[in-house]
């Protein structure tokens, strides 16, 4: 009666041996398997394969580790995922021999026997270092260093250490299916020669081994052995191939996820254009009406001047409060239109006076010295000047970051019946740059000032100073606020 070997473990428990005795013709092997846990599995990682997060919180554990320890690289890894082996594999053998497990379906085998089985196990994790590298080729070395092993083991003992399971699991997820089949088999049938040297018990021989069984059960045990290793290899590359699928499937499913976004991101811009020409034809619907009836009403108010004044005087009044509602519904509309903005939707109000503090807020936060002082009450401007002096002290207050970086920046408001001066002075930088004078961002202060009537000048001071001078015009029926923020530091 014949019995295979029946421990064949790939699931990462701690290995285990039995002894084979020869008995009424009977003989038994029991198989011993070190095989890695979730770890080595988890952590083979290569371009278009799955993320580290995607293996397991166990396996970004032990990455953080190995990070703290100086090991950043793949191949770094690997070599320490070959030392450790290497020391389990080596403590488990030693708990063997001193546990009298090793000796197989004999009572004794020599030193020497011992010594080369210890020494080509404690080898065979070396290719573990090139696994995802060479994963075929570090599959064909594991192997022949098994068949080595099986070829020298003694009779009745079979020995798989992780290797095997690692290259063959990496092996299949690395590589395409039919690459994983010839390997698998080109492993087991170089393990398969060295299962059929072993049985036949030649290199045993030379190492002074006693005899082992007989002609039957020296074909029962090769046949034992070439199981085991189409069990190992064959169940190793399975899970990996699972692996590989699983990684596969979860990346589709991140792409058609990512396509999916995408598409919809499209349909919401596409209809958001839509939205936009609506507004745009409203947009001149609204400008056509209402100047309209500004231009019949302003005609009938000059007829009126002369013969009727206060019906005139009524028509302006009307003339005034419509020209106010068509302000306020083509800022309502443009407002919504901007395509561009301070901020990321492009529709956020626009920047005025009330908004200067913030910007000084700003510069202090990014490392500027900005001292602000105001003389007077802020005045209500007009729209156009109220943005035209928010873009002049941004601008003014970018240029002194840039162009002289650490001097100190002044800012000063000061507000008179008629008019509304900005002056930001810094420091020139020690080594003048010669585009500050020239740059277009004063090109386009100026472009605004003389757009709204504005005066704008820069340049040096005699004190060795750079200055920016605003004055704007001020309405006389314009409202006065206060400047929040914006006091005498």
């Amino acid at each position: 009666m014949t019995r295979p070997p029946r421990d064949h473990r790939a699931d990462g428990a701690q290995p285990s041996s039995g002894r084979g005795r020869e008995g009424r013709g009977t003989w038994h092997a029991r198989t011993v398997t070190t095989t890695p846990d979730t770890a080595p599995a988890a952590t083979i990682s290569a371009p278009g394969h799955a993320s580290v997060a995607s293996a397991g919180p166990g396996v970004a554990t032990v990455r953080r580790v190995l990070e703290r320890l100086g090991v950043h690289t793949a191949l770094g890894r690997d070599v320490a995922l070959a030392v450790v082996w290497a020391l389990v594999t080596l403590a488990f053998l030693t708990t063997l021999v001193a546990a009298g497990e090793f000796y197989g379906a004999n009572r004794s085998i020599p030193a020497a026997q011992v010594v080369v089985v210890v020494v080509l196990a404690l080898v065979q994790q070396v290719p573990l270092v090139m696994r995802r590298i060479r994963p075929v080729t570090a599959l064909l070395a594991v192997a022949v260093v098994q068949a080595g092993l099986l070829a020298v083991l003694p009779t009745g003992l079979a020995l798989w250490t992780a290797a095997p399971v690692v290259t063959a699991y990496t092996v299949a997820t690395l590589r395409p299916t039919r690459v994983v089949v010839g390997a698998v088999l080109a492993a087991v049938g170089i393990e398969a020669v060295g299962a059929a040297v072993g049985a036949s018990a030649i290199v045993k021989d030379q190492l002074g081994a006693t005899p082992g069984l007989g002609e039957l059960g020296a074909v029962v045990e090769a046949l034992a052995l070439v199981a085991s290793a189409v069990l190992i290899n064959g169940v190793s590359a399975a899970v990996g191939s699972w692996v590989a699928l699983r990684r596969a499937h979860d990346r589709d499913a991140r792409a058609r996820a990512a396509e999916s976004v995408e598409h919809q991101a499209t349909l919401t811009r596409a209809a958001v254009a839509a939205e936009r020409t609506r507004m745009a034809r409203e947009l001149h619907d609204v400008a056509a009406h209402h100047l309209t009836g500004l231009v019949v009403q302003a005609g009938a108010a000059e007829r009126l001047v002369d013969g009727d004044p206060e019906r005139a005087k009524e028509s302006l009044r009307s003339v005034r409060a419509q020209g106010r509602e068509t302000l306020d519904a083509l800022r309502s509309i443009v407002g919504i239109l901007r395509e561009t903005g301070d901020g990321p939707s492009g529709t956020v109000p626009v920047p005025g006076l009330a908004d200067v503090s913030d910007l000084v807020d700003q510069a202090r936060a990014s490392g500027a010295v900005v001292e602000s002082q105001l003389d007077g009450t802020l005045p209500s401007l007009a729209p156009l000047a109220d943005v035209t002096a928010y873009r002049t002290v941004q601008e003014a207050l970018v240029n002194a970051r840039r162009h002289a970086p650490g001097a100190a920046v002044e800012l000063r408001l000061r507000a008179t019946a008629d008019s509304f001066v900005i002056v930001v002075e810094n420091d020139l930088p020690v080594r003048r740059d010669a585009s500050a004078d020239g740059g277009f961002g004063l090109v386009g202060m100026r472009e605004r000032a003389d757009l709204i009537g504005g005066r704008l000048d820069t340049g040096a001071t005699p004190e060795g100073r750079w200055r920016v001078r605003l004055e704007l015009p001020v309405e006389t029926d314009a409202s006065a606020t206060g400047l929040a923020g914006g006091g005498p530091e």
